[in-house]
């Protein structure tokens, strides 16, 4: 499977200088960028989930009176 690029973000120069003073030693912008999209999809697909779950569970203490 090839590999697609995410759309490229405008933001401030001050805020690009405040995001590049946390990277880690040898990280690149990109990669930074990759990780945070990576984990903030893993964190909603949990939360998601436990929506999901919260409902059904709601649902059938309704069923079960």
């Amino acid at each position: 499977m090839k590999t697609a690029a995410l759309p490229p973000i405008r933001v401030t120069p001050d805020f690009r200088l405040e995001f590049e003073g946390v990277l880690d030693q040898g990280e690149s912008l990109p990669q930074f960028v990759e990780n945070a999209v990576c984990t903030t999809v893993s964190q909603r697909k949990t939360q998601a989930e436990f929506v999901r779950r919260g409902m059904a569970a709601i649902q059938a203490t309704q069923r079960s009176g």
